[in-house]
């Protein structure tokens, strides 16, 4: 009687990497699939499409070849308010169901805009939603200036927005760059993130010594961010995936090296790969 092997319950990873930090090496897809080898020799099983430049068709195929997943996207605002339907397509290539913008253009800048946005944002939510698909909006610093009213353009946004179709996809290291808390902040927008990026700053000296500081970005666990209370947040309003972002090498160190770093930081916080 032939034995029955029972299948190991393997649960998704809450750890993902955007490849925004590493798009120089993604640029054809011999470099892609390099990437993602090395990648997934440190332990990623899922990573971010960001400024790769290369067909749906073929970014699936090289995350095949490696058994790793795509857990979310950045596309440009003309893509996501102008050609939403082909978007919808292009995740469905990917096996993705998460995407978000990476920026607000410079014309949504002010808080008649970011309202603009938000209620243009919510429509195409509503229809990628059809196709299973959650959009985002991702931050920087900018949104946190109040312009002189009350309220922050961050705060616009999400109170102008669907909560049923425009998600956080919440840049914790910008938010505090903005003065604001992630922590906080995550708690406020509970239910509205699904995916968070997990990025962290440092301060390094500048020309003139430590008076002429600058923010650096570096490694998760690394800077100066309170992880464990961000994590406390995220898992009090259940986030799902934690993305890695570091724009820029930290100065004197290979990426893949600070990649490595930051993964198993997030291990350590309890996070799953």
């Amino acid at each position: 009687m032939k034995k029955t092997v029972a299948k190991k319950n393997v649960q998704p990873p809450e750890i993902a990497v955007t490849l925004y930090n590493v798009r120089e090496y993604c640029k054809d897809e011999a470099g892609l699939a390099k990437t993602l080898e090395m990648l997934r020799g440190i332990g990623y099983r899922s990573v971010q499409i960001s400024a790769v430049p290369l067909e749906p068709a073929v970014i699936r195929k090289c995350l095949d070849d490696q058994g790793m997943e795509c857990c979310a996207t950045h596309e440009s605002a003309d893509m996501i308010l102008k050609d939403t339907e082909k978007l919808a397509e292009k995740m469905a290539i990917l096996k993705c169901g998460y995407t978000a913008l990476g920026s607000a253009p410079a014309v949504y800048v002010s808080h008649e805009g970011m309202k603009r946005l938000g209620e243009e944002m919510s429509k195409a939510g509503q229809i990628l939603a059809k196709s299973g698909v959650k959009l985002g909006y991702h931050n920087h610093h900018f949104e946190f200036n109040r312009y002189g009213q009350d309220k922050t353009l961050f705060q616009v946004l999400f109170e102008n927005s669907d909560p049923r179709y425009l998600y956080s996809e919440m840049d914790v290291q910008w938010v505090a760059r903005g003065g604001a808390s992630p922590a906080t902040w995550i708690r406020k927008l509970k239910g509205r993130i699904d995916v968070i990026h997990f990025k962290d700053f440092t301060i390094r000296a500048g020309q003139n010594g430590f008076w002429d500081a600058v923010p650096t970005l570096c490694e998760i666990g690394y800077g100066n961010l309170d992880w464990e209370e961000i994590v406390k947040a995220c898992r009090e309003t259940k986030v799902r995936v934690f993305s890695i972002e570091q724009d820029s090498p930290f100065p004197g160190r290979a990426i893949f090296d600070s990649m490595k770093m930051s993964f198993e930081y997030c291990k350590k916080l309890g996070l799953r790969p």
